[in-house]
């Protein structure tokens, strides 16, 4: 049964045995924000707050739903509501940081997230966040080290002598390779090394980024720059199981072919490009790249 039917079931339920109660209120604005009906979520977080004007999720949720509504001053009304009942909400401070996102007042969503980081230190989400708000405020090491945060966030358990355990500021031969990474943070973080002229890292972040797509272990750690730690993670990359292709993967494998034709390694860049050919999503770059190659390698008398 998904989501939608069991709320409804629920709400149902709660409706049924006392319609008066705060809480009911708040699991039918849940259905009807799960329908995405904005509008009539707010009414029954509203009549929770009738109910109980410090009944902390309904401002929460509340605030959500003006996210969704583009209504931004009413979500930060809301989400500073929730905070003034219970500082220890992570949740009212995730919100007023992606409002203020929303308003692109970068250094305010960054003091929010900070907060919500220190609340939830192992949730990759808030590292994420805080991550991608360095980024926008160009202060790029800062962001390597949220991203890498983010990497082991949800990691069940880190080798005592692992250096990527005890600093974020460590390199991409550092993490495991027989764990699964999220290839949307391995992704950012080596276009941030490239930013910072640091190409070979940025290399290594891309091959991790590859390498999930097969999934845990497809890197013999030989191959990496550095000595590995192991690393095991208790919910993802369970079995090999890798993500497939997808567009950050056709991204970081379109990267690595400029990089390898950059680097004067043509045969490996001309694997690339025919691997984006076949099951890519850079397709007409990779067509371009190809016949550049050719003329190229034509030029050397086919040699590579």
């Amino acid at each position: 049964m998904s989501s939608r039917p069991k709320l409804a079931f629920l709400a149902q339920l709660a409706t049924q045995t006392d319609k008066f109660r705060p809480e009911t209120c708040c699991i039918v604005g849940n259905y009807y924000s799960l329908k995405s009906e904005h509008e009539k979520a707010v009414m029954y977080f509203r009549r929770a707050l009738t109910l109980d004007r410090n009944f902390l999720s309904a401002w929460t949720l509340m605030g959500h739903e003006y996210i969704e509504m583009k209504n931004t001053h009413a979500a930060i009304e809301s989400y500073r509501r929730a905070v003034d009942i219970n500082r220890k909400d992570y949740r009212a401070w995730y919100g007023l940081g992606q409002t203020y996102e929303v308003l692109e007042m970068h250094h305010y969503a960054l003091f929010y997230f900070q907060r919500a980081a220190a609340l939830r230190p192992y949730d990759k989400q808030m590292w994420q966040a805080l991550g991608s708000c360095y980024e926008k405020i160009d202060r790029p090491v800062q962001a390597i080290k949220a991203y890498k945060r983010a990497l082991v966030a949800n990691m069940a358990y880190i080798e005592p002598s692992s250096s990527f355990g005890s600093s974020v500021t460590s390199s991409a031969g550092d993490l495991a390779t027989n764990v699964f990474l999220d290839p949307e943070l391995l992704y950012p973080i080596a276009l941030l090394h490239e930013k910072q002229s640091e190409f070979e890292e940025a290399a290594s972040y891309m091959e991790l980024v590859l390498a999930q797509e097969e999934g845990p272990g497809s890197i013999h750690p030989d191959e990496l720059p550095l000595g590995t730690s192991h690393l095991e993670n208790e919910d993802e990359g369970v079995g090999g199981q890798g993500t497939g292709v997808t567009v950050t993967t056709s991204k970081a494998r379109m990267w690595l072919a400029r990089w390898a034709f950059k680097k004067g390694e043509l045969k490996k860049a001309m694997e690339f490009a025919n691997e984006l050919c076949e099951d890519g999503f850079e397709v007409e770059e990779a067509k371009a790249l190809g016949r550049d190659l050719r003329s190229r390698m034509e030029g050397k008398g086919g040699e590579f």
